[in-house]
């Protein structure tokens, strides 16, 4: 029997090269997708947990952080004495001063990377690598910003703490950590940057010989102006942070998996019909039903290896070359393009998905195969065997899909905050209520073509394509539900991407009315604070201007324990500036309301009590955004930059003046000014950004979808080969075989991309007002593509025949008496 089972499968793999090579193909671009964006978000978490903890989790079991102002309160030196002798044995303290650097790289973009100044002669022992050298390096820097920065000059400059640091090449030593960083010794930072005896934080490393329990440990003693975070709620809240877009990768990673197994049960289905035969004749000669039903799945387990082997390859090669970005606001895209390393859970898992999903696409073939009869040998083709193996009536199925459905849009836009299990049962539902559809439609279609054809004087091609059609309708039903599938996603995403832009357009014409907004170009890139504060009370003595509003992000605030952005800008006067907003989201997600109060750690008077006296719809922050009145925040909190500032001109100043005050301002503080057009382009490329992966699974999709479409074309050729070779031998055409192909293309495409986009139709709304509003709390403006969908009529004829050329080139080529000779 084993050698029974090596014939059956490699023997397959042999005969059938291009099938095996088709499948093993769609397996692995799904599996290819889903792993790269399942690393790429663990390198997003992993980064922000680094920035955090300063690249060095090595034995860190929590810190203290300094919540008060460095310059104008130095922290207290004796902290690190009274924490050195309150701790257990086993546990050393390390101070560390964390500051913001930034070099200038090609084309003149300017990065940001965080400096982080660490006592390197007695704590600091990086991989134990220091000790090597004869000397301490001045500089450390990670491996990946050598390579950023590609100078080829024996000094780089660093602008730091307003100040350029000249770093020559020969003090620098390289480390190969994964990360976008420099380190310098703790006294040489602190003097540099005039911080003397001042930390940012103070690191808890547990001794690498200590036998002390870390798990549960959590120091008791307080100081002021410092909190402890444990190793475990710095990784909570970065989990938190990162949570929406790490759920939404997995989403779209498995709809793009999902859409490789349907094409694998597509091709599934062909194999089955190419080996019923075999399957009978293993019966005839003493085998068993479960040895028809076994090798069917251990081939698909043999191609589920293969295709998720060949498929992690890919995903990690993109994942290497950051095809496949994950951007967030927390996030740096720099830094996370640095990291090379990954956890093997990952490739564990795309290979186990591959394999598990490979099993279910080939169950109802498998299945099929353990009912089959010898008397199969007798036959040429049982239709009524192979068509469905749902033995349903008709009426029950519309039942069933209807219910599916309906139930599918109730579930999908129900509102409960943080949960999208409702929008991804709700998708599933409707999904599978289309799948049913499609398979029970397919026969009503036909007929409704026919009665509409009857009076035409339509070519054999045509009737001929449509009744081969008929006769599969289970395999075709596969066809058509993964181009619905692909059709629907890209519409969906496509609605997605449209109610965001929307969104984020009239939010920008309502939130900024200004007429230009001052930038810095260095921190353009970066999104941080660029603009000098002094600049601000420079305009506002000009009479050119109307406003001159500040305006401060800070995307990394927080609040209880998790990651908020703030928003610093000039309230209006019918609200009380003393007093805070919340966006609407933020209350929707954390329940922080209108009446609510809230505490803050602020620089200036420590932990204050705050109260929200409104809630705003505004667009930015998918955590939650707290807008602060600028005088406000200038009490509490203190800085020397602005992100930007928006200016208003007078109506009666004249325009050429005010761009001329406003050239010359910026070329003095090296700044650009953008109008309304181009901020919201500012905007929306950052949003692109975002969204790029979505880009990623269209094409995935599309891709997907036409590799379905040419295979199941390219079994009808083999299979159909001497039908094919018969009606070419009774004087058919060219023309019109290709004619036979185009017209059945034509109705898998037709049927597959408007069962699409009806399905697009239901599940838009559920993606938009369900999953999105429950994940961010956003109420966005839906925007249906029907600009794309009007060019459909043109697009799929096209479409169609060029891609009926593939199989045709193999009819051309056909030889009429090879395929009739049936000895």
């Amino acid at each position: 029997m084993i050698q029974i089972y090596i014939h059956f499968i490699f023997g397959y793999f042999k005969d059938h090269l291009s099938k095996i090579i088709f499948n093993i193909l769609s397996i692995s671009l799904g599996i290819a997708l889903f792993v790269s964006t399942q690393i790429n978000g663990w390198k997003a978490e992993k980064s922000l947990i680094d920035q955090t903890i300063g690249f060095n989790e090595k034995n860190f079991i929590g810190r203290y952080v300094y919540t008060g102002n460095l310059i104008q309160n130095r922290s207290n030196h004796s902290i690190l004495k009274n924490l050195d002798d309150s701790l257990p044995n086993g546990i050393i303290v390390e101070p560390e001063l964390h500051l913001k650097g930034y070099f200038k790289i090609e084309d003149n973009q300017i990065i940001s990377i965080p400096v982080i100044g660490r006592d390197m002669i007695t704590h600091f022992n990086f991989e134990n690598r220091i000790n090597t050298f004869q000397r301490i390096p001045k500089y450390i820097l990670s491996k990946s910003l050598l390579h950023k920065l590609k100078t080829s000059t024996n000094t780089i400059q660093l602008s730091l703490c307003n100040k350029q640091l000249e770093i020559n090449i020969s003090e620098i030593e390289e480390i190969s950590k994964d990360g976008i960083f420099a380190i310098m010794d703790l006294v040489r930072l602190q003097n540099f940057c005039n911080l003397t005896n001042s930390y940012t934080t103070i690191k808890l490393i547990n001794l690498p010989y200590s036998k002390f329990d870390e798990k549960n440990f959590y120091p008791t003693n307080t100081f002021n102006d410092w909190t402890f975070e444990s190793k475990k709620e710095i990784i909570e809240r970065a989990g938190i942070a990162l949570g929406s877009l790490k759920i939404n990768l997995m989403i779209i990673s498995l709809v793009s998996v999902l859409i490789s197994f349907f094409m694998v049960s597509n091709i599934y289905t062909g194999l089955f019909l190419s080996r019923k035969i075999e399957f009978g004749i293993l019966l005839s000669m003493g085998g068993t039903r479960l040895n028809n039903f076994l090798l069917f799945i251990v081939l698909s387990i043999l191609m589920g290896f293969q295709g998720g082997g060949i498929g992690t390859y890919l995903g990690i090669t993109i994942s290497k070359l950051n095809l496949v970005k994950t951007v967030s606001t927390v996030t740096d895209s720099l830094q996370i393009e640095s990291y090379q390393d990954f956890p093997n859970d990952i490739l564990f898992i795309g290979i186990t998905l591959s394999v598990f999903g490979s099993i279910i696409s080939a169950i109802f073939n498998a299945i099929k195969a353990y009912n089959i009869l010898p008397i199969e040998l007798l036959r040429d083709k049982n239709e009524s065997s192979v068509n469905s193996p749902i033995n349903i009536s008709n009426h029950s199925k519309w039942i069933i899909l209807i219910l599916l459905i309906s139930s599918g849009m109730l579930i999908g836009n129900l509102k409960i905050e943080k949960q999208i299990l409702p929008g991804l049962i709700g998708v599933a539902l409707v999904i599978l209520g289309f799948i049913l559809l499609n398979f029970i439609s397919i026969p009503y279609f036909i007929k409704g073509i026919r009665k509409l054809t009857n009076t035409l004087n339509l070519s054999p091609s045509f009737i001929i394509g449509l009744k081969e059609i008929e006769l599969d309708s289970w395999k075709n039903g596969l066809i058509i539900s993964t181009i619905m599938l692909s059709t629907s996603l890209v519409f969906t995403l496509s609605t997605l991407t449209m109610s965001y832009e929307s969104s984020l357009k009239h939010w920008i014409d309502e939130e900024n009315k200004s007429d230009f907004s001052l930038i810095s170009e260095e921190k353009l890139s970066s999104g941080e604070p660029g603009v000098p504060i002094g600049l601000l009370h420079l305009l506002k003595t000009k009479n050119i201007f109307l406003e001159v509003e500040p305006f401060f992000i800070n995307s990394k605030f927080i609040l209880s324990g998790k990651y908020f952005t703030l928003h610093v800008l000039n309230l209006s006067n019918s609200f009380n500036k003393d007093q805070i907003l919340v966006s609407k989201n933020l209350c929707f997600l954390e329940k922080i309301c209108k009446g609510d109060i809230i505490l803050i750690n602020s620089e200036k008077k420590g932990q204050i009590r705050l109260e929200i006296q409104g809630e705003k719809e505004h667009f930015f922050s998918e955590r939650g955004t707290i807008l602060m009145d600028f005088e406000l925040f200038k009490k509490l909190f203190s800085t020397e930059f602005l992100n930007s500032i928006r200016l208003t001109f007078y109506k009666n100043t004249k325009r050429d003046e005010a761009y001329e005050f406003v050239q010359l301002i910026s070329k003095k503080y090296n700044l650009v000014y953008l109008d309304q057009n181009q901020l919201k382009k500012l905007y929306l490329e950052g949003m692109n950004q975002v969204f790029s992966v979505l880009d990623t699974l269209k094409i995935s999709a599309i891709l997907i979808s036409v590799l379905s479409l040419v295979t199941s074309i390219f079994y009808f050729v083999k299979e159909k080969s001497k039908i094919l070779a018969g009606l070419k031998a009774i004087g058919m055409s060219l023309t019109q075989l290709y004619s036979l192909l185009f017209y059945q293309i034509l109705f898998l495409l037709c049927s597959g991309i408007l069962s699409g986009i009806l399905n697009s139709l239901i599940l838009a709304p559920i993606v938009v007002f369900g999953i999105n509003q429950n994940a961010f709390g956003w109420n966005l403006i839906f925007s249906f593509p029907v600009h794309f969908v009007a060019k459909l009529p043109i697009l799929i004829p096209i479409f169609t025949a060029i891609i009926t050329l593939i199989p045709f080139y193999f009819i051309y080529r056909m030889k009429i008496s090879k395929e009739l000779n049936y000895e």
